[in-house]
């Protein structure tokens, strides 16, 4: 493989890096952010339920892994009602 070669797929590799949705703990009620993430998702209601859970328990949750494209309009949803949300 030569140098070049070498090159476009390291280039490759980190065009294709992938991003978590982080949902913290907000001061929200239960139902309206299973509802909110479920409306983003399309997940059913106990995936939805355990990610809350878990930004309440832990402080914050991954909602979903994926290229920055596809978890933006997710973020956007979520933040409809004020979610704290962040792309990492």
């Amino acid at each position: 493989m030569s140098v070049k070669e070498k090159h476009e797929v390291l280039t490759e590799d980190i065009t294709d890096v992938l991003h978590k949705l982080i949902l913290y703990n907000s001061n929200h009620m239960w139902e309206d952010v299973i509802r909110q993430l479920q409306k983003a998702t399309g997940y059913d209601i106990v995936h939805c339920e355990q990610i809350t859970v878990i930004a309440h328990t832990k402080g914050q949750a991954i909602v979903k892994s994926g290229k920055a494209e596809e978890l933006i309009p997710v973020d956007n949803i979520l933040k409809e009602i004020y979610l704290i949300t962040e792309i990492i």
